[in-house]
């Protein structure tokens, strides 16, 4: 009897011994070996997640990001005094359309004076060394003149039309035409591009200095940019000449089209993000320098790998989905994504058309 007992026992050992090395779980059927995991034909898991098949489809990727209005680089233009001075005329009002070359306001300036008084005396100096030099040049040609005495006439008219060019150089900077410029002229500021007056500081009397803030702002916006900053993850998901939708706080129901027009080689190693500059249409004004924007970019659609969002799963910063490898046996796959909209996500890394994933359920084959 006592012999009996003790076979029993053994034999209950051995049961609870093989129970405690089976890797499945009797509730679930599910067993894990890295990152592979194995759910036996009767677990319920197998109700609880759908697989589909990975094939490339049409896709545009779409996300948002914000943005800054900005002027177009070259179309925008700060007219601050280069002298000291006092401003004696104004012709520029705000709103007002100008060209290249429009006077804008008139000062009168020490510095500026000295600048002409200076191109008036190397203009008379190129003339007169000009003349020696062509007279010495005229005596050797005829006999009577010394060699010497020619070269170093050819060396004063070159060394005074340099400074001459100088000059002329100095005036071209203040966009001033060296031959209608007269002694004791006031220094006039035109503006340098065309467009328009959209802030003026202008006072008649006023005395500025060199170093002041811009008394005029000429700006054409026409076409205006905005500036927006996409995150690295996004950059394979944009390309040069993309429409991009863009909406303000001023008006959040309209939609203004740009097109990109520059992305960035850079990117910023604080925010993991590139610049992109996207030209919009802004004959109507809507756009201005300065103003924050809603930017919605959707690029142009091309053959993808596109998956349910319910398919993605999460490990700290990684994502991930789970690969059937054969009936009840998956393997967790790192995957590189875009994030397309709220229902799918792009597939730049990670998986092949062909393969079978799981679309949902994934969370119950995650290990607790």
């Amino acid at each position: 009897m006592n012999k009996r007992i003790a076979l029993a026992g053994v034999f209950c050992i051995f049961l609870a011994s093989c129970k405690n090395n089976n890797p499945t779980n009797d509730t679930t059927g599910i067993a894990y070996n890295g990152d592979t995991v194995s759910i036996s034909e009767q677990s319920i898991i197998n109700s609880k997640i759908k697989l589909q098949t990975v094939e490339l489809k049409n896709f545009s990727a779409e996300f948002n990001t914000t943005g800054t209005v900005k002027a177009i680089s070259g179309q925008i233009a700060e007219i601050a005094p280069l002298f000291g001075g006092r401003i004696t005329q104004s012709y520029a009002r705000p709103g007002q359309k100008v060209n290249a070359g429009t006077p804008l306001f008139e000062m009168y300036s020490a510095e500026f004076s000295e600048i002409v008084k200076d191109y008036f005396q190397s203009l008379q100096t190129k003339k007169m060394k000009e003349l020696n030099f062509q007279r010495q040049k005229d005596l050797v040609q005829n006999g009577v003149g010394a060699a010497k005495e020619q070269e170093e006439a050819e060396t004063d008219y070159e060394v005074a039309l340099k400074e001459y060019e100088n000059t002329v150089a100095n005036l071209k900077m203040l966009n001033i035409n060296p031959h209608e410029i007269s002694m004791g002229q006031a220094l006039k500021i035109v503006s340098p591009i065309a467009g328009e007056v959209v802030q003026t500081n202008v006072v008649i009397g006023q005395h500025v200095k060199s170093d002041a803030k811009p008394l005029a702002i000429i700006a054409e916006l026409s076409k205006v940019w905005v500036v927006a900053q996409v995150k690295e993850k996004n950059i394979a998901s944009i390309h040069q000449d993309d429409k991009v939708e863009i909406r303000t706080d001023a008006d959040p129901e309209q939609i203004i089209t740009g097109t990109i027009s520059h992305i960035s080689e850079l990117l910023d190693e604080e925010t993991r993000s590139v610049q992109v500059l996207i030209v919009c249409d802004n004959k109507e004004r809507k756009l201005k320098p300065g103003m924050f924007a809603n930017v919605h970019f959707i690029n142009s659609p091309e053959e993808s790998i596109v998956i349910p969002s319910t398919a993605l799963l999460q490990n700290e910063d990684k994502s991930y989905v789970f690969v059937q490898e054969s009936k009840g046996r998956f393997i967790r796959y790192p995957v590189e994504i875009v994030t397309a909209n709220g229902r799918e996500v792009l597939i730049t890394r990670g998986l092949k058309t062909g393969d079978v994933i799981v679309s949902e359920g994934g969370i119950y084959l995650m290990e607790n």
